[in-house]
């Protein structure tokens, strides 16, 4: 077993990792790798034979085309990766509460789950997902534009696609400004990755690349009316059906399509012919097929001929039944893989040859350790388990575990046989200086536009390496054959049965503030409580909180001891200035003389793995005057939602409320009841409830409706008098904000609002603005982003009956955890409007 920070071989060890598994089942965990059903593994031996690649490009997570993608994977048997400029971190959250930084995980993670499915690869930039941008000009000054080409060229040097397909064309009919900045970067990275001269410092670890090819996968076409003047189209059928493996490209990419869960998108399986069209955007033309003129064969590989006279051995052997069979076979393949030099397609081919072998032979291999995370400097026991489940013969050579590299010797040598475990447990120390298990672009704090990466060999790479590997050495058939295996925690759950999660290194202690943000009202002092958190060894040192000057904390400082896993809690009264403002407050503990600022934040969904982040131990404190009318407001939850944390700050009591109290509960006990971010969306209920929440709003209640998408369902039918939700928004966060004269009473009371309210705002001023809606709705505000016509859709209020209603597209889910003073004292009015 090695520590490691890169596996050599990065994208060889991915596919190995992908033919490991089978297409029809996704592992939403880091369970080792089982082996191929018959006919999948059927496939993976006539895909030893085929070297072509095709790398798809475009924005997001969710933009990629899985049907294309499994086609291309599934039927032509080619080597795909698709390439997203950014995580997704803009976006919102239909599962959880993450935003932000841990968002982008998350759709990390589920493009890695859709991958399992699929059998492609992953990429990424270091693009950040800043949300929605209106043009590729905008987009690309905020990325900075070689940055970012620098990255698709290095990730095209390294992957040497054949054929580049991007999911978008490169001018306003791609839409969103990322959409369209990811086709022009594909388009400029294709020459640039070509020419030596460009980006000359990555020559030293890859060399210039040139694809056949960039084909755009047009969408929205009908060929029989297209302009004959445009290039011809490419066509292939994704929804072509795949005997060996029971189904059509279409069902096998719904599955992958579905993994997209914090984005709703979950998918149909579609039957029946599904045309795909592809048109050229550079390279050379093509004339029936993407891959025309591409060597698909060993013939590209000079030697590779006597490889793929054995292979052709291999597939003609190959029984369903007895797939063990063909082991020396494929062991000869290994062997004379050897003789080829260091060629890419020679290291790929050898890892494919490697995992085949491993499911031919049925082998199960596993890592286990017996905790699931440990710090630098502890130690860890780890189990080590082999198994050979098939009648072929093999013997475990050699196993290794890192610094600890006798503990395993006993087992070299053994012969495997056949179902029997060979097992042995063995203790590894973490070496003192080990980097924790933090996603290596959030180790560094980001820059605008881009995440921060020292290490530029983890460029690309979806996510770290694994923490901890073990290496098996197993001979089959004379030939010695390298596995790895990353190291992992087991457990099992009472409902979900037998779980593995990534083995983790932490810190020593994390620290979280209780609460995300501290609102100050007022200059009266508040409590602050930091939760700590060991790994259960004995822990003491002082802890304290970094202030910014103006604030201070009684005591300045306080003394932790943890005597095991048990969480401790620091109490500190902290007294804001007598000004306004807002600042980023950091809890530390020193432990041996070292500072420790960290927090620790789990990630759990069942559809990922279990991953934890060690973000900054950071608290937003905000003094902001914030006067409020009423006391009592009803939560209606929407999706991502840290909304009434933020109320309860500026001192109301939140109530959330169920469908069935919205129904039929007493709503007159509240002063307001404030709706969430796309409740509509994904709480169905609720537009059938939408009559008793006015009925509520007729009686005296105030009504808070914060944006939902753009569903035919819901167009006027959640107001008081009709509206629509447009797809209008305004994307610059600090475009200005004009006021109607006089300014609306929802600027005046209880709070006046004015220019510096609209400071320091974050991402965006809002979305789904109202547009167009009654006349009976008063605006107001007037947003609009620079060169567009002002839209006044963002607040609309009515009076209807003895109450007050609004409708709100402003950014409140984004600026109230971030701290804005602005946004308290803004969204405090709104909720305070029928006390007014």
């Amino acid at each position: 077993m090695r520590l490691t920070s890169k596996l050599p071989s990065f994208a060889a060890a991915v596919l190995a990792a992908v033919l490991a598994l089978p297409p029809g089942a996704a592992s939403a965990d880091s369970r080792p790798r089982d082996a191929l059903s018959g006919a999948e593994l059927k496939a993976a031996v006539q895909k030893l034979r085929v070297l072509g690649s095709v790398l798809y490009v475009a924005a997001h997570p969710d933009d990629e085309n899985t049907a294309l993608i499994t086609y291309l994977e599934s039927d032509r048997l080619l080597r795909v990766g698709y390439l997203s400029m950014t995580r997704g971190s803009g976006g919102q959250n239909l599962l959880g509460t993450e935003t932000g930084e841990a968002l982008g995980v998350i759709r990390t993670q589920e493009l890695l789950a859709a991958r399992r499915l699929d059998g492609a690869e992953q990429f990424f930039t270091r693009a950040i997902d800043f949300g929605y941008s209106k043009t590729a000009e905008e987009t690309m000054a905020i990325w900075g534009r070689d940055r970012i080409l620098s990255d698709v060229v290095w990730v095209i040097r390294k992957f040497r696609p054949d054929v580049i397909v991007t999911r978008f064309p490169p001018d306003e009919r791609g839409g969103h400004g990322h959409h369209q900045a990811s086709a022009i970067l594909a388009r400029e990275a294709f020459e640039a990755a070509a020419d030596s001269t460009r980006f000359p410092e990555q020559l030293a670890h890859v060399r210039p690349w040139r694809a056949k090819r960039v084909l755009w996968n047009v969408f929205r076409v009908d060929p029989a009316t297209r302009d004959p003047k445009l290039p011809k189209l490419l066509t292939v059928d994704v929804g072509a059906y795949n005997a060996l493996l029971g189904r059509s490209y279409t069902e096998l990419s719904a599955a992958s399509r579905s993994m997209h869960k914090s984005q709703g998108f979950g998918a149909a399986e579609r039957r029946g012919s599904v045309p795909n069209y592809l048109e050229l955007v550079a390279g050379e033309p093509a004339n029936a097929d993407p891959l025309d003129g591409v060597d698909l064969g060993w013939g590209r590989v000079p030697g590779g001929r006597k490889v793929d006279a054995i292979l052709a051995e291999a597939e003609r052997a190959f029984d369903l039944a007895t797939p063990h069979a063909i082991l020396p076979i494929l062991a000869r393949a290994h062997a004379a893989l050897r003789t080829l030099g260091d060629d890419l397609w020679v290291t790929l081919k050898r890892e494919e040859v490697a995992a085949v072998m491993r499911s031919c032979a049925g082998l199960w291999l596993e890592a286990v350790a017996l905790r699931p995370e440990a710090s630098p400097g502890d130690t860890v026991s780890v189990s080590v388990s082999i198994l050979n489940r098939s009648a072929g013969k093999a013997t475990l050579a050699e196993a290794s575990l890192g610094n600890a590299p006798g503990a395993l010797r006993p087992l070299s040598g053994r012969s495997l046989v056949r179902n029997a475990a060979v097992e042995a447990t063995a203790t590894v120390t973490i070496p003192a200086d080990a980097p924790i298990t933090q996603p290596y672009w959030l180790r560094e704090p980001s820059e605008k536009g881009t995440n921060v990466v020292r290490d530029a060999s983890m460029l690309g790479l979806a996510e770290n390496p694994p923490a901890l590997v073990a290496d098996f050495q197993v001979e089959i058939a004379g030939e010695r054959i390298a596995f790895a295996v990353p190291v992992s925690f087991r457990w099992t759950d009472r409902v979900l049965g037998e779980r593995y999660r990534p083995f983790e290194i932490v810190p020593p202690v994390t620290l979280r503030p209780e609460r995300r943000v501290t609102l100050f009202p007022d200059a009266r002092p508040r409590e602050v409580r930091v939760l700590v958190q060991s790994t259960g060894k004995p822990t003491t040192g002082p802890l304290r909180l970094e202030l910014p000057e103006g604030w201070h904390a009684t005591p300045a400082e306080t003394t932790i001891t943890l005597s095991g896993d048990a969480p401790a809690a620091a109490r500190f009264w902290v007294r804001p200035p007598a000004a306004g403002g807002s600042a980023v407050v950091t809890a530390s503990m020193a432990v041996n003389g070292v500072r420790h600022a960290r927090s620790a934040e789990t990630i759990d969904y069942p559809h990922i793995p279990v991953t934890t982040l060690f973000p900054p131990a950071e608290a937003h404190f905000v003094r902001a005057d914030v006067k409020r009318a009423g006391a009592s407001i009803g939560y209606v939850m929407g999706s991502g939602d840290e909304v009434p944390a933020a109320l309860e700050q500026i001192g109301y009591r939140v109530t959330p409320l169920s469908d069935d109290v919205i129904e039929s509960g007493d709503l007159s006990r509240y002063d307001a009841i404030v709706v969430g971010i796309r409740a509509y969306n994904t709480r169905p209920r609720l537009v059938t409830l939408q009559d008793r929440l006015l009925r509520y709003v007729h009686s005296g209640g105030t009504l808070v409706v914060q944006y939902n998408t753009t569903e035919e369902a819901l167009q006027n039918k959640l107001g008081p008098f009709p509206f629509q939700i447009s797809r209008d928004r305004v994307t610059a966060e600090d475009a200005p904000a004009r006021f109607s004269t006089p300014p609306h009473a929802l600027l005046r009371q209880p709070n006046r609002i004015g220019d510096a309210d609209f400071k320091d705002w974050v991402q965006e001023r809002g979305l789904y603005f109202a547009n167009p809606y009654d006349a009976k709705y008063e605006t107001v505000l007037s947003l609009n982003d620079p060169g567009e016509k002002a839209m006044e859709g963002s607040v609309l209020y009515a009076r209807y009956g003895k109450g007050a209603y609004i409708y709100t597209g402003l950014s409140w889910f984004r600026q109230l955890p971030a701290g804005v003073p602005g946004a308290y004292r803004l969204f405090a009015n709104l909720v305070s409007a029928g006390k007014g």
